[in-house]
């Protein structure tokens, strides 16, 4: 499920990696509707279910935290852009 949840309204996917039953997205959006802020968040999903994370059944984004990770360029094509996510 990469759809709009009710925390997060997705803008555009900017990572999807497949696997056999689902995979993995990262997606740029609002968090908990502030639109003066593009937030960033990520989750695993199913082909044929809800996939994590999840609260109460129903599929959820997790929040990337805006100080550790960046998208080089929303301006880019998908293809061309660089993600960076650091631990500190």
């Amino acid at each position: 499920m990469l759809k709009s949840t009710s925390k997060f309204e997705v803008v555009e996917l900017i990572y999807k990696k497949e696997h056999s039953s689902g995979g993995f997205a990262i997606a740029t959006g609002y968090w908990e509707g502030d639109r003066e802020r593009l937030a960033t968040a990520c989750r695993w999903y199913e082909d044929e279910g809800i996939g994590y994370p999840q609260t109460f059944g129903k599929p959820q984004w997790m929040l990337l935290p805006a100080e550790l990770f960046s998208v080089d360029d929303l301006l880019k094509l998908p293809e061309h852009r660089i993600a960076e996510l650091r631990f500190a």
